[in-house]
């Protein structure tokens, strides 16, 4: 007997006596949901009680996912004392491809009920030949069983959607003896399988709005690598450290981590922290980021500094020529002169270019010299205030001076320089003696770690995910307190926390794709590394297990390339 099934419903009626210890039965596991971590350990109980509650020998339990694959998750035997949770029913079924069984002329009697969305009741299952038995009669011959009445019932969540199938095999009646499962056997599975139908779907759910969230992450790191040509994929990459550094850590059994463990809950926090823990980047601005010399804003300013000493090498070729025009002197004389004027301003420009790379320290005679060069004076005729928005123009403090043809500095420190936050003054930022960055630009970058945190803050995390917030909020921060944003501890920081900051660093550090730095080899990102653990920046037990566990080499073998990986002894850098 096959019947389309809606919306079933009815009283309960059970077919046999124990009903009161079938309702204690259902009352526990109904209290046990909300303590039972594993759903399928639920399930299984809900399939045996409603096996129970019909006196049937057998049972099967099948999901249904992404409407495509239909697996056997749990089957039990009465008879036969077995029961089997997960992979180990693939012995007697692996997973259904359903698009594939919706064309086949006979299906078996789960494919159907799936396809069909229809309860399937056989007195006999090898009676009917528009079903595929091929599944009974390979069960039947492993276990030396014999398989009579089925009861097939799909799981109809409240979309109307089938998301999983039970069977029922050989009901008994009240002597033991192989009966047909009735109609009001047939309720009351439904009733119980009801509460299994709900545990999938809320399970679904849960499974679909987890994946929602991390897509969302994954997605805005991925934004936040790609809105710089340069940062290429710290934000993805520095989940793979973290992963890697946190299990070694987890697995040390001797010294101060061995006690070190996390739960399935800090496992997931970390996770969406160390792919988060840099989303307050979307707010700086990209050319702070990639500022790859002192005079880069949109470009490199050192263009326009250029052109002002190919305008003072010009004014003195007009100079030279002039004089040689009114013979003032020898022509020996001019020339010689000429030709020191300008190795002069080669030899000062070049000095300017190398300040503006800023790959090696400024020194106070360097500072000097840059002082003396600004003050050197070019002819500007043409006007400052043409060709520009409206908005630059009304910064400007003086708009006739800027109108008019003026002598002006070779390298500027202008008022409409700084705008809000930003100084971009030229000699301001050649001075910066470290680095290209300036200490403004510097505060802004530092900046989004706090935004980070308050875009964190503004996210409702569930209990259990709480821990996100700190983990990535506290990478900038050092063991020494003296960090960022809070100026925390090594005490005050949990170790994921600290684990994460290992992995920034790591990641930046071998990274071959900054504008501002050569790719360093390993050798050398290990030697600052050390340094850092020494100097109190990085957590010395955490970076201990990174070096012995050879969580560097693994990740470089993968993600480093190959001309940056060079010969390493780890003894040397611990």
């Amino acid at each position: 007997m096959i019947v389309k099934i809606n919306n079933i419903s009815g009283k309960k009626k059970l077919p046999y006596d124990d009903a009161s210890q079938i309702l204690e039965e259902f009352l526990e596991i109904s209290d046990s949901l909300i303590t039972e971590p594993d759903y399928l350990t639920s399930i299984s109980k809900i399939i045996d009680l409603a096996g129970h509650a019909c006196s049937a020998e057998a049972g099967f339990f099948y999901t249904l996912v992404d409407d495509k694959f239909l697996n056997l998750e749990y089957s039990y035997n009465e008879k036969l004392n077995i029961r089997k949770l997960g992979s180990d029913n693939n012995i007697y079924q692996t997973g259904i491809f359903i698009p594939e069984s919706r064309n086949k002329t006979q299906k078996s009697a789960v494919e159907s009920c799936v396809i069909n969305n229809e309860i399937i009741n056989l007195p006999e299952i090898y009676g009917s030949n528009k079903l595929d038995n091929t599944f009974f009669a390979n069960y039947d011959a492993l276990n030396d069983y014999s398989s009579i009445s089925l009861l097939t019932i799909p799981l109809v969540n409240r979309k109307g959607f089938c998301i999983g199938a039970v069977q029922y095999v050989n009901a008994k009646d009240s002597k033991g003896k192989n009966k047909s499962f009735t109609k009001e056997m047939q309720k009351e599975i439904i009733s119980f399988c009801n509460l299994a139908t709900l545990i999938l779907e809320n399970r679904k759910l849960r499974e679909d709005y987890g994946q929602l969230l991390e897509s969302f992450i994954e997605v805005l790191a991925r934004a936040i690598d790609a809105k710089s040509p340069y940062t290429g994929a710290h934000c993805q990459r520095v989940p793979v450290i973290t992963r890697m550094l946190a299990t070694a850590a987890v697995q040390e059994d001797t010294g101060p981590l061995k006690d070190f463990e996390m739960s399935n809950d800090d496992w997931y926090a970390l996770n969406i922290a160390s792919w988060l823990h840099d989303c307050g980047k979307v707010t700086t601005p990209e050319y702070i980021v990639d500022k790859a010399t002192k005079l880069e804003t949109i470009d490199n300013r050192i263009h326009e500094i250029r052109n002002r000493f190919e305008i003072l090498r010009r004014d003195a070729h007009i100079e030279y020529l002039k004089k040689r025009l009114a013979n003032v002197a020898p022509q020996e004389t001019l020339q010689a002169e000429f030709v020191n004027k300008i190795r002069e301003l080669e030899k000062e420009f070049d000095f300017v270019a190398k300040c503006n790379i800023g790959d090696t320290p400024l020194t106070d005679q360097d500072i000097e010299n840059l002082e003396k060069i600004s003050k050197k004076q070019f002819v500007r005729y043409f006007s400052r205030t043409k060709g520009i928005s409206w908005a630059e123009r009304d910064h400007m403090e003086d708009l006739e001076t800027a109108s008019h043809p003026q002598m002006e500095n070779l390298l500027q420190n202008r008022k409409d320089h700084i705008w809000g936050q930003y100084n971009r003054g030229e000699l301001y930022n050649l001075k910066v003696r470290n680095g290209t960055i300036n200490k403004e630009e510097r505060e802004k970058i530092n900046e989004h770690i706090i935004v980070t945190i308050d875009m964190l803050k503004a996210l409702p995390f569930p209990k259990e995910l709480s821990n996100v917030i700190e983990y990535a909020g506290a990478h900038h921060e050092r063991v020494d307190g003296k960090g960022y944003p809070n100026g925390l501890t090594g005490d005050q920081m949990s170790v994921p926390a600290k684990i994460m900051a290992i992995a920034d660093i790591f990641e930046a550090l071998t990274a071959n794709d900054r504008p501002y730095k050569e790719p360093k080899k390993l050798s050398q990102v290990l030697a600052i590394m050390k340094y850092m653990k020494n100097s109190g920046h990085i957590d010395p037990d955490l970076y201990e297990v990174f070096i012995r566990s050879g969580v560097y080499k693994e990740y470089a073998e993968q993600y480093v390339s190959k001309e940056q990986i060079d010969e390493i002894n780890p003894e040397d850098y611990l």
